[in-house]
């Protein structure tokens, strides 16, 4: 897997993307796991009326390094692992559940009912891995005939130059239950994440109601302006499985072609009609480059990473705050699936981060 590094997008904070086609282009390096990019993930749930802080710290490929859970109480871990780190009340009435894994991460609360999750909260995060947090403040509430609601009070989306999209909340019953859920669309030089908040409610089962958030974004950045405007050198950077820096350098050039310059570590580059793609020697990862004319005459400069799975590559167990319980741990990347408290045909979609994307 490849992940983006942080550090080359340092020189680049505060530019928006028109400042940006201004230069000599420098594509943002940027992966097929990019969740790995924004260190991780904050949120304020607002559990049995008062506010219980979860905050999952990710390490450069896009493990799971770290959780905590303020206030304790009486939580303890009962898995704890580099993709999924879950917790329960030692009466198992609550469950915490975390999970990273390629182009996701999600954070899910679950109780008895809805009542122990009406109030407010908020998510933050690092969306772009700038170094600038972007906050969401958002209120779960109950409506006269005991559906959720959800409302978005606020967004506030750093650096300067990030777009927000924000759908409607979209609520839907069925007859095993009901669930309100609110999309966000964060866009940055070319990348897009989304994130979404969703809480829903059973009609059967011992933890009846969900408060979750999702952020999910792929390695995948367009860039549109004249040729003059693309053309230049080019950089992609990343990291490989095992947090090896990666590099691919090419140039889009003013005779409407697109030229691979090198790579490091060695990789192989294959020509296509309008671009190429670079594959790392000895892994499945590579990195496609083509440059495409519109209808309007403009250009659309396309960079897209796709990576290992890394599941071959190990990875330590993430610390945690509370007391972890006999064989919660789990130091590897494998048995990572989840039945996911049986939930409903009401709460399953985009629910799973351990999912496919339909880029690997």
């Amino acid at each position: 897997m490849l992940i983006r590094n942080r550090r080359s997008v340092s020189v680049l904070v505060g530019m928006t993307l028109a400042a940006l086609l201004t230069l000599p282009a420098v594509v943002l390096g940027n992966t097929s796991g990019p969740i790995a990019q924004t260190g991780g993930m904050t949120a304020t749930l607002p559990l049995f009326g008062s506010p219980l802080k979860v905050v999952v710290t990710l390490d450069v490929v896009g493990n799971i390094s770290a959780v905590d859970i303020d206030p304790i109480g009486d939580f303890s871990a009962t898995r704890v692992g580099p993709h999924a780190v879950s917790f329960a009340t030692a009466d198992g009435t609550v469950q915490v559940k975390i999970k990273a894994k390629g182009d996701k991460m999600s954070i899910k609360a679950s109780a008895s009912s809805l009542a122990d999750l009406v109030g407010s909260g908020t998510w933050s995060a690092d969306v772009f891995g700038t170094g600038d947090v972007s906050e969401v403040a958002y209120t779960v509430g109950a409506a006269l005939d005991g559906t959720p609601t959800l409302a978005i009070d606020s967004v506030a989306a750093a650096p300067a130059g990030v777009v927000v999209d924000e759908m409607p909340v979209e609520n839907k019953t069925d007859e095993k239950g009901s669930s309100a859920s609110a999309r966000i669309a964060f866009s940055f030089e070319g990348f897009v994440k989304h994130l979404k908040i969703k809480v829903s409610v059973r009609h059967e089962g011992d933890r009846v109601a969900r408060l979750s958030f999702e952020l999910s974004g792929k390695d995948k950045q367009k860039l549109s302006g004249t040729l003059e405007e693309l053309a230049g050198a080019h950089s992609w950077t990343g990291f490989l499985c095992d947090g090896t820096p990666a590099t691919v350098n090419f140039m889009v050039n003013t005779d409407r072609t697109v030229s691979f310059v090198d790579a490091t570590p060695a990789a192989t580059e294959t020509d296509s009609a309008h671009g190429f793609t670079a594959r790392f020697d000895g892994t499945s990862t590579k990195v496609k480059v083509n440059l495409t004319q519109n209808e309007d005459g403009s250009w659309t400069l396309m960079v897209d990473a796709k990576a290992d799975k890394c599941k071959d590559t190990p990875a330590a167990s993430p610390t945690v705050d509370t007391p972890v319980l006999p064989g919660a741990e789990h130091s590897d990347h494998h048995g990572d699936s989840d039945n996911h408290d049986g939930e409903s045909g009401s709460d399953k979609s985009g629910d799973h981060p351990d999912g496919g994307s339909g880029d690997h």
